[in-house]
């Protein structure tokens, strides 16, 4: 009987944090283009103003801008947890049964510290 696979090779860490670095990278070039698009200058802003614009609407597009930033952060925030994880030897380990968490979803969720089935049964509450 083979035995269990409990960690992830040095070859897999690597190509993981590749994965990982090439999301920070996107999340990062996400982030400035919300701040760039959310943040205007200080003429536009009078201008616009002075043009007596729809206030309800603009307003609700920087509030929009400003939520994608704030969950664009979040995901940020865990993809460097995510990093730690591979430093610290504990990547790719569901936090609840103590198995590795398949690679297809590492690579689709970088930041998962829980298998899909142990993920799913949190979410209903079955935990």
């Amino acid at each position: 009987m083979a035995k269990k696979k409990t960690k992830w090779t040095k070859a897999e860490l690597k190509m993981f944090e590749e994965n990982i670095l090439k999301k920070i990278a996107e999340v990062n070039e996400s982030i400035e283009g919300v701040r760039s698009t959310t943040a205007p200058t200080n003429s536009v802003f009078i201008q616009e103003k002075s043009e007596d614009f729809n206030e309800g609407t603009e307003a609700h597009e920087v509030e929009k801008n400003f939520l994608l930033m704030s969950r664009e952060s979040d995901y940020l925030v865990n993809l460097q947890k995510a990093l730690q994880r591979i430093k610290d030897g504990t990547y790719g380990i569901c936090e609840i049964s103590g198995e590795l968490i398949s690679k297809e979803r590492l690579m689709e969720v970088p930041n998962a510290t829980k298998s899909v089935f142990f993920k799913e049964k949190k979410k209903l509450n079955l935990l």
